[in-house]
């Protein structure tokens, strides 16, 4: 598994634009292992806390992308997110190409209304559910490590 995790990150390094694509039948093959063992070491070694993005679409002509993530990023997931954080990450998701301005703007709308108008943690909550969906949506967590979006994440207790 550690021979997988240095060679994609060799890769990583050395690409000028931040990104990988490979596929998972050729690094099983590479490595000797079955596709479930690159899933793995995916799943566990290049997730968001870990500071990358994957997508991954399977298939014949299915492919796994592999972003690193600028520091701007590290510390958003899950519960570490202030609403002030929000800007900056749209603005970087802006600049790379992954969102246009008027939906950062609309976003960044969002996110002020949530913190003026449900406050405490259940409004951070439903600001970290909207971008890890924003983030799901744009391809970057498919692979979540704890398997839980939308309707199926969990709510924290409301108080009073």
């Amino acid at each position: 598994m550690e021979e997988i995790e240095n060679y994609l990150k060799e890769l990583l390094a050395q690409s000028p634009h931040g990104w990988i694509e490979v596929q998972r039948k050729d690094l099983a093959e590479k490595f000797a292992c079955v596709p479930s063992q690159i899933t793995y070491v995916l799943n566990t070694r290049f997730n968001l806390k870990c500071g990358y993005f994957v997508e991954s679409r399977r298939g014949g002509r299915g492919y796994i992308r592999i972003w690193k993530i600028d520091s701007c990023f590290r510390g958003l997931f899950p519960e570490d997110a202030i609403p002030g954080d929000y800007l900056g990450l749209l603005h970087t998701l802006v600049q790379k190409g992954f969102l246009t301005e008027r939906e950062a703007f609309l976003l960044n709308l969002v996110f002020r209304v949530i913190e003026s108008k449900v406050h405490g943690e259940f409004g951070s909550f439903l600001n970290r559910q909207i971008f890890r969906e924003v983030l799901t949506s744009l391809g970057f967590l498919r692979n979540l490590e704890e398997g839980t979006t939308g309707s199926q994440a969990r709510l924290p207790d409301r108080k009073g």
